[in-house]
């Protein structure tokens, strides 16, 4: 017969796991990764990372965006970062 597990959330827990050095790391690893791909700061793209608000979770974000005029016309015409998301495999 199998045994019945029972499995409490902690939300804090769940909280500081979100910002453990690694989970960090890895997602910002990823956002250079797509930043690389479509031209980086040079062609007028930025990333950022944060951790967003405590409403319960509190996940981190990391964000490519377009910083500039030229490279919001070249992501509207070539949907560049669309394209380039993938890069952020692995």
């Amino acid at each position: 017969m199998a045994s019945r597990v029972r499995l409490v959330w902690k939300r804090d827990g769940l909280y500081e796991l979100r910002r453990q050095p690694g989970v960090i790391r890895d997602l910002e690893r990823r956002g250079r990764a797509v930043l690389a791909a479509v031209g980086g700061e040079a062609a007028g793209y930025m990333m950022s990372s944060s951790q967003g608000a405590r409403n319960p979770q509190g996940r981190w974000r990391v964000a490519v965006f377009t910083a500039t005029a030229r490279a919001m016309r070249s992501n509207a015409r070539h949907n560049t970062l669309v394209r380039n998301f993938g890069a952020a495999r692995g």
